[in-house]
């Protein structure tokens, strides 16, 4: 707690930050009132099928587009390519309120829940490019760790928000008011300053143009590239991966875990609550380990993340169930910070549009890939093996994705410098 009020302290004087923070809050409480309130929309207008289909898009556009939208998000201001996405989301929600009115088909509904899913697309890569450009990089594990623990916290409160604003305005209401929190968020961005008159002052500030070669080459080839050249950059990223898909599954195992439980409909959600607590935790610890350059500790969360998903599955009562999906929470979001720190650090900025189109991809697919993984896994062998199966898969690839990383950071531990550890260790991978 004491390291928390700290990186809360290290940010809170910080205008620009502050803006920031609101902005990416009130964006994700948006996307989380949308998922809800469009939820029973398109049940209501196409039954299952429709439903259906909605779930799988809203997951799988963003994941397909993602290297894609941050390339050609690039060609753009990052500030410029926020408040264009978010300008464009609230009128598509504006539309979709007024379908829904008029009672249109479910599946325009479902077109426009693409739209706002292709947009978000874009929208995610230029906020990380944004961030990075606005604060300081001394700072950045600080606000990492402050951004994740409010990341996650609406995470818990955004949904149950949506179910009070569809109880008390109606599922149209709540898309109104959803498109407004857009336009809120777009508020905010407009009111962050932009770095680039200070970069003028300072030309050692600005970054070295991108090679031609550079440029000509593909997305997705440009976010890999900057994987592989980097062993740090490239664990993260697959750790961040893996931690991803144990957390998917360990949504989907919510609802069966309840039935196995016998603990009623209301297990769902203290089940979601205690992973979505659990969860902050995990962020606010890992912003110390951050800026220690705690790896090894980071790794260990990760690592132990699927043991815990294992024992999730196998709980013999709701009190040892939320315990476990505390656990979950907190090893998922130990690592957070320094995944961020590492990125905003070590990948260039002309690698970083499609690179971070690529991480914001791996976690939605991530997300998507794991409840499938569980779902196929429980059906084959029971809730409490094909948990502990997945578990068990998801800690060797963890510890795999890290090993490269590991090795070289204990041969050349003994080297120091004066930057951020984070930076250090991936020095030392090279």
């Amino acid at each position: 707690m004491k390291s928390a009020l700290k990186n809360y302290k290290a940010i809170a004087h910080l205008v620009d930050a502050r803006r920031l923070l609101a902005a990416d809050a009130i964006s994700k409480a948006g996307d989380w009132i949308l998922y809800v309130a469009m939820s029973v929309l398109v049940f209501e207008a196409g039954g299952a099928g429709a439903l259906s289909m909605f779930t799988a898009l809203r997951v799988v556009v963003p994941f397909v587009l993602g290297p894609w939208a941050g390339r050609w998000g690039a060609a753009l201001p990052p500030r410029t390519m926020m408040i264009i996405a978010d300008a464009a989301r609230a009128g598509l929600l504006f539309l979709a309120a007024a379908a829904a009115a008029a009672d249109q088909s479910a599946w325009l509904l479902v077109g426009l829940v693409v739209g706002c899913a292709s947009v978000s697309a874009f929208h995610a890569p230029a906020e990380r490019r944004f961030q990075r450009d606005v604060i300081e990089s001394e700072q950045r594990a600080s606000f990492n760790a402050v951004i994740g623990a409010t990341g996650t916290t609406v995470i818990v409160v955004a949904p149950a928000l949506g179910g009070l604003l569809t109880t008390t305005v109606g599922n149209v209401g709540a898309l109104v008011v959803d498109a407004a929190s857009f336009l809120l968020s777009l508020v905010f961005v407009a009111s962050v300053r932009t770095p680039s008159t200070a970069a003028a002052a300072d030309p050692a500030q600005l970054e070295p143009a991108a090679p031609a070669s550079g440029i000509s080459k593909g997305a997705l080839t440009t976010a890999v590239r900057s994987m592989r050249k980097d062993p740090a950059v490239m664990a993260c990223v697959m750790a961040q991966a893996v931690a991803c898909t144990v957390a998917g599954a360990s949504l989907v195992l919510m609802p069966l875990l309840g039935d196995r439980l016998q603990a009623g409909d209301g297990a769902i959600g203290w089940l979601t609550a205690a992973v979505g607590t659990g969860s902050v935790v995990g962020v606010l610890i890992g912003g110390s380990m951050a800026k220690q350059g705690r790896l090894l500790l980071c790794v260990t969360s990760v690592v132990s993340m699927g043991v815990i998903l294992g024992l999730l599955g196998s709980s013999p009562n709701l009190l040892v169930a939320l315990l476990c999906a505390a656990l979950v929470g907190v090893a998922a979001n130990i690592p957070e910070p320094m995944y961020w720190t590492s990125y905003a650090d070590r990948v260039s900025e002309n690698d970083s549009s499609s690179f971070y189109g690529l991480v914001e991809s791996s976690i939605t697919g991530g997300f998507a890939l794991g409840g499938v993984i569980l779902g196929a896994a429980v059906a084959a062998m029971g809730t409490s093996t094909g948990t502990w199966v997945v578990g068990v898969v998801g800690s060797v690839l963890a510890t795999a994705a890290f090993v490269p990383a590991l090795r070289h950071h204990r041969v050349s531990s003994a080297r120091t410098g004066s930057r951020s550890p984070v930076v250090n260790v991936a020095e030392n991978t090279s």
